[in-house]
């Protein structure tokens, strides 16, 4: 079967959307955090449509269509292990070759959860699935940053940061009977492995290496969120 063929993963058919912009990874605030915490340039965050609805319970399937699929190979970015530099999914491998094995993680969308660090004495009146909640998950990777980070003494723009990348990635609907506000996105940590291991987001397994995907079954859009451990822009 050829990459992105109907069948038994699903029927996906994806489409890059390089017009869907991201203002919290590039307004000028943020870009200056990021800076000092030593992710700048080695974060990003991709859209991409699919034409088919979404069953979180085929989120395998829905991961595996995603990365055979020949609109996605060649426009999936990551930093390449072997220069540093950005390139894509099917130049840093064959095609065929970071395909063989997903772990996809779910990751709560509930964003309404107070965030402390983790060294806090109040810690620990939060249980673990507060702590996987996406909000959180974004709130900590920003806590740690790259590997020459400049810590912050406070604790409001980690938040602000974390909310407004969010708000960014993360979809909501209104319902229309009680204007309740619910969370439309289902978000999964992904990581994929070849014959050698690891491949994806990176050979290197390190905690600030992550992906996440982040779907959206209304819009059919799928937001990547991608940061590589190491050294960030300094100027």
């Amino acid at each position: 079967m050829a990459a992105g063929e109907p069948g038994d993963l699903g029927g996906y058919y994806f489409r890059f959307l390089p017009q869907r912009t991201f203002p919290s990874l590039s307004a000028r605030e943020i870009t200056s955090r990021l800076r000092q915490w030593s992710m700048l340039g080695r974060i990003q965050a991709q859209a991409f449509g699919f034409d088919q609805t979404f069953l979180p319970y085929r989120k395998d399937d829905f991961v595996m269509a995603f990365f055979k699929d020949p609109n996605v190979i060649p426009n999936l970015q990551l930093l390449s292990n072997s220069s540093g530099q950005w390139t894509t999914l099917g130049n840093e491998r064959s095609a065929n070759s970071c395909q063989e094995c997903f772990q996809t993680q779910a990751v709560s969308q509930v964003g309404d959860a107070i965030l402390l660090l983790e060294d806090s004495e109040k810690y620990e009146v939060f249980s673990q699935p507060e702590r996987e909640e996406f909000l959180f998950c974004l709130f900590k990777h920003l806590c740690l940053g790259g590997s020459l980070c400049q810590y912050e003494d406070m604790l409001k723009p980690y938040l602000e940061t974390a909310k407004l990348l969010y708000k960014d990635l993360v979809s909501v609907r209104k319902h229309p009977r009680t204007k309740e506000i619910h969370i439309t996105s289902s978000v999964f940590k992904v990581k994929a492995y070849d014959s050698a291991g690891l491949c994806y987001p990176s050979p290197k397994e390190h905690e600030q290496t992550f992906s996440y995907f982040i779907v959206d079954p209304m819009k059919r859009h799928v937001n990547v969120l991608y940061h590589c451990y190491g050294v960030g822009e300094m100027t």
